[in-house]
């Protein structure tokens, strides 16, 4: 049988060896003679997952050593995660943790781990509940165990919806750190991944791209989606540093791979982080497109890797068809969820200012005051952070009309468009304020009161009264921030620049509702 085995190996080799570079070519032909597994894994990583998960079927139909055997049925399970039908391969590997002998412990640790991803990648919340009981189990330490590396990393990823930025880059850290003896290359990549995505989180960019190159060299060549992952953890740290070319060429490369191997898990967010390279670089239609394509994706598929760019992407394109009104009601559509804005305004620096800025041009202080609160309660948790602190500086500042808060942030983002947007807010800032109406006189009563909204009177006659803006947020169930914000406009449209002024002013004013 070993013949047999031997030229079914060689003619798939045969086969895909066209589609590698010389490196993995040799890699190709030392795996024929030394180690059948790794010529599998290879053939993954160069050619198609299909035609890998062809040949692992077909070699598991011959005589095989128990051991190799038992390592092929992992493989199987793997690329049946990240390229083929998550349920199968949640069937697959509960059949092989189902059997009482035969599987060597590291094969059904990394089944396992295998398991807990393809449960992730099928349903978030199921697969965050169980990668938190396997953690319980184990008193919440990151031990060594596959599976519970596995539950780390996942969890990971899942509380950014709770805003705990720090601690999933401690998860994420752990589990690297704990991974040496993870049986599975293919997982200690992906364990890297998650890693780098933290270290974007958090702006540490030259880290996440040392991370990155680890994770392309442990185990050799990633396979299949994996090694996708690393290119668009790549982009997306090109993109924050504002080599968008760059960024768009990774993220390319790496959907043309996707789409040509087979590996449908990665299309989705590939294409959504192309829509918003697209969107950054003023290509409308090109972004509508991949939002056509993504969601046509997601459709296709019944598991995806994770992401907060999905929605997001699309609401952008909203707003620059439809304006702002119409972004509006997409934003209670979609984001009236706190974790899911949580999400969000970790992974996108500027998020939680666009929220801002596109809830007041559509006239809702309110939406605008809750997203500059949260930024500022994300930012609090996560002290130390500064795509965190820059962005809820960012957000507040947009709220409240404060240019100097805009310079600060202009100055102290480390994203590269969100950096470029708070320069824009403040220009835009600046320009309306010196185009502002002209003062009005003050020798009547109530003169100026007109040109105030009826929630600017009713502010501007209560601060007038004394009332400091934590009592007249109280009183009117506003935010302080949004109170502060009409105090700004109150002040430029009657040209004043003192609570004593204002209450000069509102001297003698009718009472008001």
């Amino acid at each position: 049988m070993l013949k047999t085995r031997d030229s079914t190996l060689l003619s798939s080799a045969s086969l895909l060896a066209s589609q590698g570079d010389v490196d993995q070519i040799s890699a190709l032909l030392r795996a024929v003679v030394t180690e059948p597994l790794g010529l599998v894994r290879a053939l993954a990583s160069v050619g198609s997952v299909a035609q890998a998960v062809q040949l692992i079927e077909t070699a598991l139909t011959l005589e095989l050593p128990e051991g190799l055997a038992a390592r092929l049925r992992c493989l199987l399970v793997e690329l049946e995660v990240v390229g083929r039908d998550l349920p199968e391969a949640l069937a697959s590997a509960e059949e092989i943790l189902g059997a009482e002998s035969g599987i060597p412990s590291s094969v059904r640790g990394a089944v396992a781990a295998s398991r807990m991803f393809g449960r992730y990648f099928l349903d978030v919340a199921e697969g965050r509940r169980q990668a938190e009981a396997v953690l319980r189990a184990y008193g919440g330490r990151i031990a060594g165990e596959a599976e519970v590396l596995a539950a780390a990393t996942v969890l990971s990823d899942a509380v950014l919806s709770d805003g705990l930025v720090v601690e999933g880059l401690r998860l994420a850290r752990a589990a690297v750190a704990a991974a040496a003896d993870l049986p599975s290359p293919v997982w200690r990549v992906y364990l890297h991944v998650v890693l780098a995505e933290r270290l974007v989180d958090v702006g540490a960019y030259e880290e996440a791209e040392h991370v990155i190159r680890a994770a392309g060299t442990d185990g050799g060549q990633p396979v299949g989606g994996v090694g996708l992952t690393v290119a668009h953890v790549r982009a997306r740290r090109l993109s924050h540093q504002g080599r968008l070319a760059e960024a768009r060429d990774e993220a390319q490369k790496a959907l043309a791979a996707a789409v040509g191997r087979g590996v449908r898990l990665s299309v989705p967010p590939l294409l959504a982080t192309l829509g918003q390279f697209a969107l950054l670089s003023g290509d409308l239609e090109g972004a509508a497109g991949y939002v056509r394509g993504y969601r046509e994706a997601l459709g296709q598929s019944p598991g995806r890797l994770p992401s907060a760019d999905y929605d997001w992407v699309e609401l952008q394109v909203t707003a620059a068809r439809y304006g702002a009104g119409a972004a509006l009601g997409e934003m209670n559509r979609r984001y009236a969820a706190a974790d899911r804005r949580a999400a969000l305004f970790v992974r996108q620096p500027g998020a939680a200012a666009w929220f801002v800025r596109t809830a007041l041009a559509a006239g809702d202080e309110k939406w605008a005051a809750t997203a500059a609160a949260q930024a500022g309660r994300l930012a609090e948790r996560n002290p130390g952070v500064p795509p965190l602190a820059s962005a809820a500086l960012h957000a507040v500042s947009l709220l409240e009309g404060d240019p100097d808060g805009l310079v600060r942030a202009a100055t102290e983002h480390v994203d590269h468009g969100a950096r470029t947007s708070a320069a824009e807010d403040l220009t835009a800032l600046l320009d309306g304020r010196f185009r502002g109406p002209a003062q009005q006189d003050t020798d009547r009563p109530e003169a100026g009161a007109t040109v105030l909204s009826d929630v600017e009177r009713t502010v501007a006659r209560l601060v007038g009264e004394g009332l400091t803006n934590q009592q007249v947020a109280f009183r009117l169930r506003r935010s302080p921030h949004t109170i502060n914000y009409h105090l700004r406009n109150i002040f430029r449209k009657l040209g004043i620049s003192s609570r004593v002024e204002l209450a000069r002013h509102t001297h003698g004013w009718a009472p008001g509702p």
